[in-house]
Parts: structure tokens; sequence; C-alpha cells
């Protein structure tokens, strides 16, 4: 992996179906782990980018520092293969950014131990390209932050590992140009060109799904692929590091079909108003309009959503102003020395005995019954753990949502409104009671 910060190896529920691929090939099965010296213990071809900036000292520079302070935290995979004379060598799969920054540590370093060897995995080889890539979805999918286009990338590698394996058992020839493909969408074009129409050799999505053990629909598999094909690779790469959801990717990629510089012209729009997260209302504003520059776009979402949050914040102060003088008229009573008005005493309800309901009015909801002392002193019952945590969770997965531009019927958005007004006078009663 090319990231400069070596990557977490929590456990995922990806890692876990991925290992029945790794046991279910006789080379990753055999398995096992060394810290290998740095001088004369593996040979390594180039995998598929060539010397140039990724490679370099100096694009290497936030590795080495990384691995100077803390080490390889993530093993390369090395294969065993037979050399000249018996002898066994070593050759690198997968790392070779780890490999060479600790290469040049080793060299302009000797005196920091953590460049003296190299955790590895090594494997009798040959490896075959399936197990090269599942190896490589191991460390991707091990990571807790995956993002679409990452995702995306690592269906794809997939995808294509069990199309080759198809034309293999099929007979047809797969050509070296087609292997060195780095690119997943154009890997996977390439082989299914091949295919052709024979059903029988495809790679169905529920066996992708599978091998990978991803908990998602192949219909939410096929969206993310989608985008990610019709998206701009570099595009992609960049909403991954600003975590854009795929519903804003899918919205982008469905205006952008036909011209890939417009969905660039408005992400590059949103980002210069540092508002990455209204790209999904942006997009919007532009579908109404395709003539509307990109600029136009994004200005005319950041001042929608400005105007939204002005009127929500004018609804809630004067929901609670209401609230307060409801509170003040309901606690008001007569004070030492004056009367209550007859016609009112008459008039009022009787009031019902402690313990027993009453009868409401409309204008007396049941949350504001009077207590007695001896029910005032007691602890309340605290509420349930699961529903307040499936609470919690509903309203920030509802929030992220509409964040991301999505939108509410009234009639949802007024009983959500109504909702939060009862918890905030609720929470409020419950932070007075604590206080006394």
């Amino acid at each position: 992996m090319s990231t400069a910060v070596e990557e977490s190896l929590a456990p995922t529920r990806a890692t876990a179906g991925l290992a029945k691929a790794l046991e279910s090939s006789g080379q990753l099965r055999q398995r096992r782990f060394e810290l290998l010296p740095m001088r004369g213990s593996v040979y390594t071809d180039v995998q598929g980018r060539g010397p140039g900036p990724s490679t370099s000292p100096e694009g290497l520079a936030d590795l080495i520092t990384s691995i100077s302070a803390v080490g390889v935290l993530h093993p390369v995979l090395v294969e065993e293969l037979p050399g000249p004379e018996g002898r066994v060598q070593r050759r690198l799969v997968i790392g070779e950014r780890r490999y060479r920054a600790c290469r040049w540590g080793a060299v302009n370093q000797p005196d920091n131990p953590r460049f003296e060897r190299l955790p590895a995995v090594i494997c009798p080889g040959p490896i075959s390209d399936e197990d090269r890539r599942t190896w490589q979805l191991v460390e991707n999918l091990a990571r807790e932050d995956l993002q679409p286009g990452e995702l995306a990338n690592a269906l794809l590698l997939e995808r294509s590992a069990i199309l080759r394996t198809q034309l293999d058992n099929a007979g047809i020839e797969v050509s070296e140009d087609i292997q060195r493909l780095e690119d997943p969408v154009a890997r996977f074009e390439a082989l299914e060109k091949l295919r052709g129409s024979d059903a029988n050799l495809a790679a169905p999505w529920n066996l992708v799904l599978r091998r990978l053990g991803l908990q998602i629909t192949s219909r939410r598999a096929r969206e993310v692929v989608a985008a990610f094909r019709t998206l701009p690779r570099e595009l992609s790469a960049d909403m991954d590091q600003h975590q854009v959801a795929l519903a804003a990717r899918t919205n982008l990629a469905r205006l952008s079909r036909g011209r890939r510089e417009a969905a660039t012209e408005l992400w590059q729009a949103v980002k210069r108003l540092g508002r990455t997260d209204l790209l999904s209302a942006a997009t919007r504003a532009q579908a109404t309009n395709p003539q509307m520059p990109a600029e136009t776009a994004a200005t005319t979402a950041v001042t929608a959503h400005e105007q939204a949050n002005a009127e929500r914040a004018a609804t809630l102060s004067r929901s609670t102003a209401q609230e307060g003088e409801n509170e003040h008229e309901d606690s008001t009573e007569p004070a030492d020395g004056e009367t209550q008005d007859p016609a009112a005493t008459s008039s009022a309800e009787p009031a019902a005995p402690t313990g027993h309901a009453g009868p409401q009015g409309p204008d007396t909801p049941d949350s504001e019954q009077v207590l007695s002392a001896d029910e005032w002193d007691e602890t309340p019952e605290p509420v349930d753990p699961p529903v307040l945590a499936a609470a919690l969770d509903g309203l920030r997965g509802l929030n992220a949502q509409l964040a991301e531009g999505r939108s509410l019927h009234r009639f949802d958005a007024g009983s959500l409104r109504m909702l939060l007004t009862d918890l905030q006078r609720h929470t409020s009663a419950g932070a007075e009671r604590t206080a006394a």
C-alpha cells in the first residue's frame, strides 16, 4: 500500500470473510512470518509503477519518517522461488514502497534499529495473480475507514481475479499486457472483452461479495463501482480524502455522464468554498439548470443551506420562548395576601387526587403532572441503555444524510421538530431535578 502512515490491523467483517480465501490458497495457507535483514535477503521487480515520484526518496519522505519513529507496522509479502544451483530466492510481491523506504533508511540511517530488518509474510511461490490480489484486499479492507473509491477499487480487483480464473479454466489466454494493468477499471474491461458474451465465465456480484465477506447488497456494490467508473480516477481519490459519501458521488456521476469535466469543475467549486459537505446540494442546483456555472451552483447551495439554518434557528427560538411562557404561566401562584378570582376558581377543573389521573384539557400534557415531595426525593429510574444507544445512532445517521443534502418530507420534518421539542423539555426537567 502507498500511504505514509501504516494502516490499522483491526479485524473487520471483510477480513474475516477473506480469511476463507486465504485458507483456500495452497501458497497463502503456508505463509509464515519472518524479520528479513535488509541486505541481500530479497529482490524486487517493479510492481506496476516505474521509477518515479512515488518511489523516489522525496516521494517516500513521509513513509521513511514514519518507519524511523515506529517501524513497519504492516508486513510485506514475499514469495520463495527456486534459484540457481538449487538455492531459494525471495521475491517481493507486495510492499514495494515499504521495502524501498527501509532500504533507504538502512543505507542513510544505519544506526536506527528500525531499518535493520523488514517484517515479512513469506509463502512458497510462485504466487498467482489472484492470490496477490487477495492479499492486497486483506491489507486494504482491514482498514475501518475504507472510503467508496477504495471499496470500488477492491470490488473491481476481486471481480477481475475471479474472471481471470474463469478464463484460465476455459483455456482462454490472458496476455501479459492485461496482467500488468494496474488501473482496476481498465483491467476488468480488458478481461470482460476476452469473456465476450459467455455468461458461464462471468464473475457474479454475489460471489465477489461472499469472497470478500462484505455485508452489502449486489445493488449497492454496483452503485459503488458505477460511480467509480464514471468519475475521473483522481477525483475519486480526492473525494476519499474528504470522506464524501456514496450518495453524493452517485448524484455527481449522473450529472457528469458524457462530460467528465463538469464533475471536476463542480467538485473544485465546492472545495474552494470549503463546503464539500454541500456537494449534493450543488449537484441538484446544477441539475435543475445544466447551463449554470459550477461556481454559481456551489454558491447557490451554500446560500440555501444558510437560509435553512437561519429558519430552523428562528423556529427553535420561537418554540423555546413559547415553552418558557407556558411554563411561567403554569408555575405562577397567588402571592401572600392575594385572593384568587372566584370566577376562575369556579370554572377550573377540580384537582385530581395525588397518584390518580385527572381530567386533562388540551393544554395539559401528561408529562406536566404535579409530583409529591416523596416522588421528587426519589432518584428517577435511568433510561434503558439499548434504547438510548439506538436513538443516538438513528439521530447521527439522520443528521449525516441531511448533511449530504437529502431532504425530509414536510410532515416528517414537523414530527421531528415536535419530538425534539419534547426531548428538550424532558431533558431540561431532568437536569433541574438533578441540580435540586
